[in-house]
């Protein structure tokens, strides 16, 4: 079942689950700021932020349906979701910053352990 593919208990799925439900929300609003900046779409921050979105997305689908895959795209969110906190403290100007920064931080924590069980 789930808990044997991804090396982890249903409660470290579950909180894999909703920390990336909770990233992909502070990513999409994240793009939505940089865009009512007047930033382009191909910028660097957006592009991360957009990424981290799209790939939060896909570790919620691969977790729900137990794919085999699980385990990668919850390394990608670790691997992915401290880039992304990473960027978003150093740039932050505002609460909103920090906020993002807090939800890519508490994504990565809630990952790791899918990602380093035995």
């Amino acid at each position: 079942m789930l808990g044997a593919r991804t090396g982890g208990a249903r409660t470290e799925v579950s909180r894999c689950i909703d920390a990336s439900l909770r990233c992909q929300s502070s990513c999409e609003q994240g793009m939505a700021r940089l865009r009512a900046q007047g930033l382009p779409a191909d910028d660097e921050a957006f592009r991360l932020l957009r990424q981290c979105a799209e790939l939060c997305e896909l570790n919620v689908r691969a977790l729900q349906k137990e794919s085999r895959l699980s385990r990668r795209t919850a390394s990608l969110c670790f691997e992915l979701g401290s880039q992304v906190a990473r960027a978003a403290w150093l740039e932050a100007q505002d609460a909103a910053s920090h906020e993002l920064a807090r939800d890519a931080l508490h994504l990565a924590r809630a990952c790791r352990p899918l990602v380093f069980a035995a």
